[in-house]
């Protein structure tokens, strides 16, 4: 079944799409009857002076201009575009957009206001605006919008140290942030897999840093140098592009621990002293979750007075390239027992009159978070930061679940959620036999939108403490860009819409319409290689319906009132395992129609804590109203039958999985 078909099927399953789809979904938005035909100029009435005039086309989305008719002066045009400041407005990313007979009007507080109003716009028109030879929007329905952000930190995060993107390629990553109102971009520059930012004071950083030698790299066989680096104008370049878009780049340089390349180019800074290379994964691209043992460590000797240099220096270095608020330190995972061995983090222990490594951490991060305050910017780091004490003007990036926020918001500290078990967007997200290997874990796009940054637990008055939430696109097993659009897209729309939208407006329901109807259109436009499946539940198994030797045994589900959606096309039925001390070992599944076997699939089949070969391709059986249709699978219990699972029909209309 080809792609669109299997949208159609899926708005016939799941309801009609809503009058628009706009993601996110704004504060308050109320259609009209009717839409604005554009004519082939807008007469733009924001003032008489020229420079005026121009500076505000400078703040819409550039994609906009190009696809609106020409903008002429205000005695021209055949439809009004006004566009104009004022001070009612509760937020400066806030605006509101009309568009009725006279024409379209934006009012804003800041030009965030007027380039939102604008991603909107965009929205509200064809989908095939977004593709890259567009013509022009002929029309625009009638509608009044008032919105404005729910949080002011509404961030994605790419690691381009597991492995490099390039400049492009981090261009295009931020482009479709700003499609979404997305405003943080967190790059993880550093870490134990390469060091990708350029220093002029540390060039081994770069030299040695930036490289490792990995296995089935450049083809299975082969291990050869893997790596690349981003030059200080590169990244001056990527801060102008995402000012542009009204994106605050968080740029992230790893310290005290993922410092394996770090300490690969400056072997002297690590507690062993003796020289190593830059780590590296246990294959090209990366098909489990395993590491080859590589001698040395990740971890930078923070007993000698040296390494605190070379940290400080780097960071002067970082905050001249990114003029941001935010500095991450990292700050995560570190490997205390290299310090516990080393005779100079031991005396700096006894000489600072520390307790324990968890303090000399706290020391060690309390000594950045003071220079980079000196710099007028503000320190966050993962929430182990908070072991041993947090620094003084720290912010907390949660991402062992909620606690690390509720604990930083109790302190007096703010705090951005993304915990792993909903904003990171490596884990897996189906059950599908096709989804391209990936870190463990499923968070489906429905998941991931149930999120809410604001914890039960959180006491009201640190509420706003909680800046807001990001989600995680870390590279371990992502080794091209199809993979980053893969793993991304459409889950981080719904991290776009958990930051933007009031909570009370929030609706999985017309979210997934939305994407059917309108937005999905909207990447094939972009050529985002987002994954999108479609799962029908057929039945579930559970004890009951095992044999308690462990014998193969019939299970049979009743699916006659199912048949319009069964009909006429090959089914991939899909066993899933959800929980239960044993597995479901299926030899046989076969379509039953009026007692008589129609089709038979045999293959040996497994679903459990892995799965394998358990999805069984039938084939296409044309059905009628009226036929006693089963589904009918011989398995047994792998032990036991202490085993509960689900039975579906799961249709994946991913562009590229391999």
């Amino acid at each position: 079944m080809n792609r669109f078909a299997w949208v159609l099927l899926a708005l016939a399953l799941h309801g009609s799409a809503d009058a628009q789809s706009i993601i996110p979904h704004p504060k308050h938005v109320v259609f009209q009857e009717g839409r604005l035909l554009l004519g082939d100029s807008l007469q733009w009435d924001s003032g008489p002076v020229a420079a005026v005039r121009q500076a505000h086309a400078g703040w819409l989305p550039e994609r906009l201009v190009a696809v609106l008719p020409t903008f002429q002066k205000s005695e021209g045009g055949s439809s009004r575009f006004s566009v104009i400041q004022v001070d009612d407005l509760d937020s400066p990313e806030a605006y509101r957009l009309q568009i009725d007979r006279e024409g379209i009007t934006i009012q804003y507080q800041s030009p965030a206001g007027v380039f939102y109003a604008g991603q909107t716009l965009l929205q509200l028109a064809d989908p095939g605006v977004f593709a890259a030879k567009s013509g022009r929007v002929q029309s625009l329905p009638f509608v009044e919008i008032e919105d404005a952000p729910r949080f002011g930190w509404r961030g994605l995060m790419l690691d381009s140290s597991r492995h490099f993107q390039t400049v492009d390629e981090v261009l295009r990553f931020i482009d479709l942030m700003a499609i979404h109102k997305l405003n943080v971009f967190h790059w993880h520059l550093t870490d134990g897999h390469g060091w990708r930012l350029e220093s002029k004071k540390f060039p081994e950083l770069t030299t040695k840093g930036a490289w490792r030698i990995q296995p089935g790299y450049p083809e299975e066989g082969k291990a050869e140098r893997y790596g690349g680096f981003y030059s200080q104008a590169d990244m001056k370049r990527v801060v102008a592009y995402a000012q542009a878009r009204h994106i605050k780049i968080v740029p992230e340089v790893d310290m005290p621990g993922h410092c394996f390349a770090f300490v690969a180019a400056y072997p002297e800074l690590g507690c062993l002293g003796h020289p190593q290379e830059t780590d590296r994964l246990f294959t090209y691209p990366a098909d489990a979750q395993r590491f080859p043992p590589v001698p040395g460590t990740d971890v930078l000797c923070v007993g000698k007075d040296e390494t605190l240099r070379v940290c400080l220096e780097i960071l002067d270095e970082v905050m001249a390239i990114f003029p941001g608020e935010f500095i991450h330190i990292g700050g995560d995972e570190v490997k205390k027992s290299f310090w516990r061995d080393c005779d100079d983090c031991q005396q700096r222990i006894a000489d600072e009159s520390l307790a324990n490594e968890d303090e000399l951490q706290s020391w060690f991060i309390r000594k950045l978070d003071a220079h980079i305050t000196k710099g007028e910017r503000r320190l966050i780091g993962w929430d182990e930061i908070l072991e041993g004490g947090l620094a003084k003007n720290a912010t907390v990036m949660s991402w062992r679940g909620d606690a690390g926020g509720i604990q930083a918001a109790g302190l007096g500290h703010d705090a951005v959620m993304s915990p792993g078990t909903h904003c990171y967007l490596d884990h897996g997200q189906s059950h599908s036999p096709l989804e391209p290997a990936h870190w463990p874990g499923h968070e489906n796009v429905e998941h991931v939108y149930g999120y809410e940054p604001i914890p039960r637990a959180l006491n009201p008055k640190d509420h706003a403490r909680i800046l807001g939430l990001q989600g995680n696109v870390w590279t371990a097993f992502i080794h091209e860009e199809w993979l980053i659009d893969l793993q991304t897209w459409p889950r981080a729309c719904a991290i776009a819409e958990i930051g933007w939208t009031p909570k009370g407006q929030r609706d999985f329901g017309r979210f997934r319409r939305g994407l059917l109807a309108e937005h999905l259109e909207r990447l094939d436009a972009l050529g985002v290689n987002y994954w999108w499946e479609e799962v029908l539940e057929l039945g579930a198994w559970d004890p009951s319906m095992l044999d308690v030797d462990s014998a193969a045994t019939e299970m049979r589900w009743d699916l006659s009132t199912q048949w319009d959606g069964l009909s006429g096309r090959e089914l991939p039925i899909t066993f899933q395992y959800l929980n239960g001390a044993h597995g479901l070992a299926i030899q046989k599944v076969e379509w039953f129609v009026n007692g008589e076997v129609v089709a038979t699939v045999v293959q040996d089949g497994f679903a459990g804590a892995e799965h394998r070969n358990h999805q069984f391709l039938l084939p296409s059986h044309e059905f009628k109203s009226g036929q006693r249709i089963e589904l009918v699978a011989t398995a047994f219990g792998d032990g036991g039958t202490d085993s509960f699972g689900s039975v579906t029909v799961v249709q994946v209309a991913t562009r590229r999985v391999r």
